[in-house]
């Protein structure tokens, strides 16, 4: 019996030990194999003298290819001695594959082009799996720090509300990239005796050269199948339209947006919203703009334009409208102003962003060496380490010719030059990637669109610019209460405001959107965002 129980004690403690080791190992978090006591060169290149490798998670677009193999990690492993060992799930797992990970222990050390909202930087964050950023900026990244420096405004916007910064961002500076463009068929105009200098400049001059186009035949096919102005806004529900006109009335946006004074108010309950509303449904009537705007599609639309039957319309570039065409050619089409009208004397154009692309890049607490990876990561907003993201190694992409203009070096391979791209040299084609985007890299390019882009865009739109709201950094909290303050309200927008365009509710009705809203208790959203904003403000100063 005494050897039975000794046995069987033995037994007990054996079992004990085990799972207390197993328990032990169910809680640790595997860690990367850097040392933090690896040293780091605060200046200059290689980061390391000795190679070290990362873990790095991100979002493999279907153009890229292996993430090992592009040109840009291997250029910046040979230049700062770190690589990386690459977790790269497709872009449309990506996310779930994201949440798995960080809701479970096998997470990477970093995470690029890693599409972090700023709900995802609060909680994670908060819960220590990312870390904060703000001291390592501080210390080693002094390309960070100089933009932080120069756009304060950056810095806000990617502060946590508790004051960390757990992601960081991608930022450009060039407004090509922030203006909605609002193309204008060249052929229609030569066809009509006009020129850029007949562009409408007010809503009223906008209504008469698009009943122009309309009975003109400019499209010369003796066909009354003219669709003045069009979108392929099915998806958006109208944005578009909101976008392009509603600045003209004095109203930055349709929804959200904060005013001279600092308060938050909403775009439908504006003075002149009524009067925004009268013209485009005025429009609408006279068929001046495509009455397929609300069930069609990008691909629709284009079509139209492919067979010459579109005079105004909202795309980036002149050929996603009319047609493949080649750079001289779309060279020659002009952007439509930025307009004022009867109510409102000061021409305006809606921004479409802030530049600022929230959580590109962060770093995971299982990484050992965050000095190194924050250096690593810093070199992007220099502009070579910008250039080199987005385009590759000089020579390869694109060259620098003699009076400082780039020029692209087109594939001979039967590729596109994006897919190129994005095939071997970058995964900055298809997501973005944390980098420092500069006007002057935008508007350096030898190509005429690009040149025509940016000169148009810089005269014509620029200055009149609206950015309705800056981005702001909910709460956990303040995010779930503002989803249920906003969800059917945003519903309730585009519907409202479809029927309102087509005609389909009187104008005369409009008090009763306004009495919906109240019932929808609009009041209570603009308080939630104006307590966010003022912290946002207060954050800067």
């Amino acid at each position: 019996m005494k050897m039975l129980r000794e046995r069987a004690l033995s037994i007990l403690l054996i079992s004990v030990l085990f799972i207390t080791m197993f328990a032990g190992c169910g809680k640790s978090r595997k860690k990367s194999d850097n040392s933090a006591e690896v040293s780091i060169h605060t200046e200059g290149y290689p980061i390391v003298d000795k190679k070290i490798t990362f873990r790095m998670m991100g979002a493999k677009h279907p153009i890229h290819g292996e993430w090992k193999k592009l040109v840009f990690f291997q250029e910046m492993e040979k230049k700062t001695n770190i690589a990386f060992k690459f977790d790269t799930p497709t872009l449309e797992a990506f996310e779930e594959k994201k949440n798995l990970a960080l809701n479970g222990d096998n997470y990477a050390d970093v995470l690029f082009g890693a599409l972090l909202s700023k709900i995802q930087q609060v909680k994670y964050g908060t819960q220590g799996i990312l870390i904060p950023l703000e001291d390592y900026v501080d210390k080693y990244c002094p390309n960070l720090t100089k933009m932080f420096n120069k756009y304060p405004q950056i810095k806000q916007s990617v502060t946590a509300p508790d004051g960390h910064i757990y992601a960081l961002p991608q930022y450009t500076v060039a407004p090509i990239a922030m203006m909605p463009t609002l193309w204008v068929n060249t052929k229609w105009l030569k066809a009509m005796n006009k020129t850029d200098a007949d562009l409408p400049k007010t809503t009223d001059e906008l209504y008469s050269l698009l009943a122009e186009m309309k009975t003109s035949d400019p499209n010369g096919n003796n066909k009354k199948d003219e669709i003045p102005l069009s979108f392929g806004d099915n998806q958006s529900k109208g944005d578009s339209i909101y976008a392009n006109f509603m600045p003209a009335f004095g109203i930055p946006g349709r929804d959200f947006y904060v005013d001279d004074n600092g308060k938050i108010q909403y775009g439908l309950m504006h003075d002149n919203a009524v009067k925004f509303f009268e013209y485009i449904n005025k429009l609408w009537k006279e068929k001046l703009i495509d009455n397929d705007v609300f069930s069609q599609g990008q691909t629709d639309m284009a079509a139209k334009g492919a067979n010459n039957l579109i005079g105004i319309a909202s795309q980036a570039l002149p050929g996603n409208i009319w047609g493949a065409m080649s750079n001289e050619e779309a060279a020659e089409y002009l952007i439509l102003p930025a307009l004022s009208s009867s109510v409102s004397s000061e021409a305006m154009v809606q921004q479409s962003n802030s530049g600022i692309i929230d959580g590109t890049f962060a770093v995971t607490d299982k990484c050992k060496n965050v000095p190194a990876i924050m250096r690593w990561v810093d070199y992007l907003y220099s502009e070579e380490g910008s250039l080199l993201i987005h385009y590759g190694p000089e020579g390869l992409a694109y060259k620098a010719n003699d009076d400082g203009v780039y020029e692209q070096i087109l594939p001979t391979d039967g590729r596109s030059y994006e897919e190129r791209r994005g095939g071997d040299i970058t995964p900055d084609c298809g997501i973005s990637c944390p980098k420092f985007v500069r006007a002057s890299t935008e508007g350096n390019w030898g190509d005429p669109l690009q040149q025509t882009r940016v000169k148009q865009v810089d005269e014509k739109l620029w200055p009149y610019r609206r950015l309705p709201l800056p981005d702001l950094f909910f709460t956990v909290k303040e995010q779930e209460k503002i989803d249920i303050q906003t969800t059917d309200l945003k519903k309730y927008a585009s519907e409202v405001g479809a029927k309102l365009i087509t005609g389909e509710m009187s104008l005369d009705d409009y008090n009763k959107v306004l009495d919906r809203l109240e019932q929808m208790k609009i009041v209570d959203a603009i308080k939630t965002y104006q307590t966010v904003y003022d912290r946002w403000v207060k954050s800067g100063k």
